[in-house]
């Protein structure tokens, strides 16, 4: 699956000073088993035994004051993972978000721990995100993050510790929806939405292709965010994705993503 939580927020990425990882704003931390769970929840690494490198280009405000707002790769081997996030930031700033992670599962749960270095402009700081996820019926899958730990001052700001609980249930093979949260230690942060259709694997002389679509609203349930999305292939994958404000008023992001993946025979069950 291809479909997670965090309100991507419209306008400039350059504007925050402090920018979510891309993969944020399209995958879930249920659902997501590859490099790109080192940056959503660690505890993905562990889900089954692959090896896995993506890279994705993030264009913000496309069209005519479009610039480059974000670049990522990153690379895992069987639950040990590192990551890199460039960001072009306000003011001629840039970040740089080093990335560690190591997980490991078995019989349906997995645990996993990510080690973040925040460098680049005034920035010199270091967090912890620790995540599990649990298969509780081959159709339901649950998860927990902890992000944040030790609260790192990037560039000013303080990154709040968030409790992020999810859940992706799969009625039918190909379909699936997800649902989570961000929950600070004083309030609801945001809610996450999102509905994610494969069809095609396992099809001769077919690629899968998926398509996913998401809201984000605050903790009041006021739209946040649209995300819509497109990929094409199955363990070697390339996608795009667009982001839009709560009133779909324009795009204000639009990324092009590559993953290339291959898994063990001996899985984890």
């Amino acid at each position: 699956m291809l479909v997670v939580l965090t309100v991507w927020p419209s306008g400039r990425l350059a504007a925050q000073q402090v920018a979510p990882n891309r993969a944020t704003a399209y995958l879930f931390p249920t659902n997501v088993q590859d490099v790109r769970a080192l940056w959503v929840n660690p505890a993905g690494l562990g889900v089954q035994r692959e090896a896995s490198i993506y890279a994705e280009l993030l264009v913000t405000d496309p069209g005519a004051l479009g610039q480059l707002g974000q670049i990522n790769a990153g690379f895992n081997a069987r639950g040990l993972s590192v990551g890199y996030q460039h960001d072009n930031l306000d003011d001629g700033v840039t970040g740089h978000t080093y990335r560690l992670g190591l997980a490991g599962g078995s019989g349906g749960l997995a645990v996993g721990g990510a080690l973040a270095l925040y460098r680049g402009t005034d920035a010199k700081s270091n967090g912890w995100d620790v995540g599990i996820t649990y298969t509780v019926h081959r159709s339901l899958n649950t998860a927990l993050v902890l992000a944040n730990i030790g609260q790192p001052v990037v560039r000013g700001l303080q990154q709040r510790m968030t409790y992020i609980p999810g859940l992706t249930w799969s009625p039918v093979a190909g379909l699936g929806f997800s649902t989570d949260a961000r929950i600070t230690p004083d309030s609801i942060a945001s809610y996450a939405f999102g509905l994610s259709w494969r069809t095609g694997a396992g099809t001769a002389g077919k690629w899968p292709i998926e398509l996913i679509t998401r809201l984000d609203t605050d903790g009041g349930l006021r739209r946040g965010a649209f995300v819509f999305g497109l990929s094409l292939g199955g363990q070697d994958r390339f996608g795009t994705i667009g982001t839009t404000p709560g009133d779909v008023s324009r795009v204000d992001g639009v990324s092009l993503y590559g993953l290339a993946a291959r898994e063990s025979t001996a899985r984890r069950r």
